[in-house]
């Protein structure tokens, strides 16, 4: 029995991409919307010839229903970009656009996940540690403490949203996934009590055997070992037979929003997370998923995968604790009682600074692999110095946390803006900010990737960029292979990592998450990494749009219009 069980994981192993192939075409937007095309041209052509003499109430039923529904979504709350991508391919195809609207928009029981994850917040704020304020009137004695930073107001809205500002936190920048890699083995193999991971890719190849293994060395120990991945993100480990071979090895191992195919409708909504928790003292988080390819380890789509991550060590991973208990606990039916971890954060880490390296000595320590230039000074920092603020986004909660940090960090900038992000699909306010940025003499520099990761994203995005050059950003393209990295750097100050791309799905469709960093080290070390990885890019000019392949500015210009969608 043994043995089959070991051959059944190695072809797990062996045929992930062809079940990952099969897998993306079953849930592809694209797919989907082709069946429903074609099932309208069908009817039509159905009536046309077969009931010729009911035409005319087949376009009538078609011209009500397009009514009905187009003053349904423009009463509806939300943005005009999200209406109009409905309205108009209502007008040309009503019911193929009427089934896709009902498709991704009905996602049953939304109202009850919504009120479930209201619960599980008022839960997890109810079993703060003693030193985070839980009432209003604390909350204000900890702005005051803060009210002298320039980033005041930032603090207090986070504050007033339950994401508290914490001190005295080891902060540390990864580069890269070869850099974070070992890290997260390391930690993974020091752990004591608990180790709990929440990725939207969990890829079965041989970064994850490896982290399975160190886990399952731990979990031979008494570790805890909970592992959530995301059931449209993650195709091989989602499904039933590798989370029973999973669950067969020890580990308490989640689904999120598992995907059947036609009945799913919630193929939104996805857990875009990257969390890595330890013992309650260790978290790790940035854009990193966990796979192969985020790792540049064996062959892959593309010469060099360009992400990063952090690592945080103190009091502020009980945010993350947070967050993960959250999301493990949202579509469970069994209570939980969160004592036995979240105490474990009352105390703060308390870090000898002559044992224990600074972020900024640890990370001046590391070069970019194939460099021989460290990325940043050597100049000595405070032991912990800064306020690290972690803090997470969903769907449910209507509050765009993630996009109001992005504006917050957009309409304060005074000398510098850095950006980097895969994707561009964003609503004009966001656009309209990074202009202003520009034109008041902020120096507003984007890096964005010069390949697809998906090409009818990557041609949409590339529109943006010839507004962008045109009022005064400086647009930047990876050329050694894909930017992945999800940042924003301003002024020296303030910056903030996490899994927040600039597209509609994350700042309002997806469970993401990420941490404010101010006056920190990660903030020096995250401008050093910037300006290295400039040297890797190529400055895009006025004009370059038009050398960009026509067919990519054709598919770009016709589904801009569609880019909320996507």
């Amino acid at each position: 029995m043994k043995k089959h069980s070991k051959k059944s994981n190695y072809e797990i192993i062996k045929d992930k991409k062809r079940f990952k192939i099969f897998h993306k075409n079953v849930y592809s937007r694209l797919i989907i919307n082709f069946l429903f095309i074609s099932i309208q041209i069908f009817l039509l052509a159905f009536f046309i010839f077969r009931l010729e003499k009911y035409l005319e109430v087949y376009f009538g039923i078609s011209l009500a229903l397009t009514a009905g529904f187009m003053i349904f979504i423009v009463n509806k709350k939300g943005r005009n970009e999200f209406k109009l991508a409905w309205i108009v391919p209502m007008i040309f195809v009503p019911l193929f656009s009427i089934a896709a609207y009902l498709m991704y928009h009905t996602n049953r029981g939304s109202h009850r996940h919504s009120k479930r994850l209201a619960l599980l917040r008022e839960q997890t704020e109810i079993l703060l540690p003693a030193n985070i304020p839980s009432s209003l009137r604390e909350q204000k004695e900890l702005i005051r403490e803060f009210s002298k930073n320039p980033s005041a107001d930032l603090i207090y809205y986070l504050t007033n949203n339950f994401f508290f500002p914490y001190k005295n936190c080891n902060t540390t920048y990864y580069p890269n996934g070869e850099t974070f890699f070992p890290a997260l083995i390391e930690e993974i193999k020091n752990a004591q009590k608990f180790i709990f991971l929440e990725f939207f890719i969990i890829d079965v190849d041989s970064s994850w055997n490896e982290i399975l293994s160190a886990l399952q060395e731990r979990q031979k120990n008494g570790v805890e070992i909970r592992i959530l991945c995301d059931g449209l993100g993650s195709p091989v480990a989602s499904t039933s037979f590798y989370q029973k071979y999973l669950k067969s090895k020890g580990f308490d191992s989640r689904v999120f929003l598992p995907i059947i195919p036609i009945v799913s409708t919630h193929l939104n909504n996805r857990d875009h997370r990257k969390i890595v928790i330890i013992d309650g003292k260790t978290a790790f988080t940035g854009g990193l998923n966990l796979a192969d390819e985020y790792f540049n380890r064996g062959k892959n789509r593309f010469p060099y995968w360009k992400d990063n991550a952090v690592k945080i060590q103190g009091i502020a991973v009980h945010t993350f604790m947070q967050l993960f208990l959250q999301n493990w606990n949202l579509y469970s039916k069994t209570p939980e009682d969160f004592s036995p971890y979240l105490p474990a954060l009352s105390t703060q880490l308390d870090l000898d600074p002559q044992q224990s390296p600074s972020a900024s000595q640890d990370f001046n320590s590391q070069q970019i692999p194939g460099t021989q230039q460290e990325l940043a000074p050597k100049q000595a920092l405070p032991a912990h110095p800064g306020i690290t603020i972690p803090y997470g986004d969903d769907f449910f909660n209507n509050k765009d946390i993630a996009e109001n940090i992005y504006f917050y960090i957009i309409n304060n900038a005074k000398k510098y803006l850095n950006i980097t992000t895969p994707y561009i699909l964003i609503d004009n306010l966001l656009q309209e900010a990074l202009f202003f940025a520009a034109a008041r003499g902020v120096e507003v520099s984007i890096i964005v990737p010069s390949v697809p990761d998906h090409l009818l994203t990557f041609c949409i995005g590339k529109t943006y960029l010839e507004s962008f050059v045109d009022n005064g950003i400086k647009v930047y393209l990876y050329n050694k292979g894909f930017i992945h990295s999800k940042m924003f750097i301003a002024d020296d100050h303030i910056a903030t990592i996490g899994s927040v791309n600039l597209d509609y799905r994350s700042l309002y469709h997806h469970f993401e998450n990420g941490v404010v960093f101010l006056d920190s080290p990660v903030v020096h070390d995250a401008k050093a990494d910037f300006d290295e990885t400039l040297k890797d890019c190529t400055h895009m000019q006025k004009g370059d749009y038009k050398k960009i392949p026509l067919y990519q500015r054709v598919l770009g210009r016709l589904f801009r219009i569609f880019a909320p969608l996507f």
